[in-house]
Order: structure tokens, then C-alpha cells, then sequence
């Protein structure tokens, strides 16, 4: 049994509750449509500053966990990056409500190995070319 399936067992914590908790933390709201309207001005007006100059951060994903993606990592498989971090920002969050410590990273995903990205265009092309 890998970290994370003992950790939800010993805390009482469902699948179902990891997966709403996500879709609750992930949504985006007034705020990131606030963001993204501003984005959208800023690419629509040829502005020559970067996002970063103009203070406009990513908005969020407005896409949490589904309930495969929970499965797996319960089931220790590898995981992207972005997902091991939703799973991780959701079970803090139900310790939240349960008033209980929130966890880290490596305590979570303990010995399991991270999914590895897929490689960038420019990389295969310089591959090819040797």
C-alpha cells in the first residue's frame, strides 16, 4: 500500500471527497474571468509589455481532479507533475474541514515515480537531425 492510500485510510478521507474538494479549490470564479477578460484586452490591443509587466497571472485551470486520476494516484501510479499537485492541494484541503495538519509533497508520494513529460518539438527535430 503506498503513503497516500494509508494516509486517506487512517484519516477517513473517500475518493469522492478528494474529487469535489478539487472542482471546489480549481474553479476559477469572478476573479479569474476577471484575468482572463484582461488577457484578452491585453492580446486584443497589441500591447507590447509581457503579462508579467502588466501584473496579469495565469488564471486558473478550471479543471480539477476526476475521479480516475484519484484512483491512480491512490493506486500508486506515475502521475504528472500538475496532477500530484491538485491531488495534493485537495486532501489539504479536506484535512481543512477536519481540522487536522495539512501534509506535504513527499510524505504523499513517497517512492512513487513522477510520469515523465512528453518532449518538446525542438528536442525530437535536433534528435532527428543527428
Amino acid at each position: 500500500m503506498g503513503a497516500l492510500k494509508t494516509l486517506i485510510d487512517s484519516k477517513d478521507i473517500k475518493p469522492d471527497h478528494i474529487v469535489i474538494a478539487s472542482n471546489r479549490i480549481e474553479a476559477g470564479g469572478s476573479e479569474a474571468r476577471t484575468i482572463l477578460v484582461q488577457r484578452a484586452t491585453k492580446r486584443r490591443t497589441k500591447n507590447e509589455k509581457s503579462y508579467a509587466e502588466l501584473n496579469l497571472a495565469k488564471p486558473k485551470s478550471n479543471r480539477g481532479l476526476s475521479k480516475n486520476q484519484v484512483l491512480a494516484a491512490i493506486g500508486d501510479k506515475p502521475l504528472a507533475s500538475r496532477v500530484r499537485a491538485k491531488v495534493l492541494r485537495a486532501v489539504n484541503a479536506v484535512l481543512a474541514t477536519k481540522k487536522q495538519a495539512p501534509v506535504e509533497m513527499k510524505a504523499l508520494f513517497e517512492g512513487v515515480a513522477a510520469k515523465p513529460g512528453k518532449k518538446k518539438a525542438d528536442a525530437k527535430a535536433a534528435d532527428k537531425k543527428k
